[in-house]
């Protein structure tokens, strides 16, 4: 599996393993603009390497349907896809 990440990219999948919410996420990346880490979830949201989990403010399940508008309102974790690229960014 070749996938080209750069490395804001690779810090947000990194941090998915477990279900975080995007304002974890852009505290804990090494990252000053929000919107650019917006803009990368967004991405690896569309290549299935992430996907939304849980509206937080509805309080329940998101499945794949998300507000990119309302980022803030949702948590995220990994696809299957995901964690085979995590495994592959470990091992280098």
């Amino acid at each position: 599996m070749e996938e080209e990440l750069n490395p804001l990219a690779k810090e947000v999948i990194s941090l998915l393993v477990f279900e975080e919410t995007f304002e974890n996420i852009t505290s804990e990346v090494n990252h000053a603009n929000p919107y650019a880490v917006a803009d990368e979830i967004k991405t690896l949201i569309a290549k299935d390497i992430i996907k939304p989990c849980k509206d937080i403010v509805m309080g329940k399940s998101s499945g794949f349907i998300y507000d990119s508008d309302r980022m803030k309102d949702y948590s995220f974790t990994l696809t299957a896809k995901g964690m085979e690229l995590l495994e592959i960014l470990l091992k280098e």
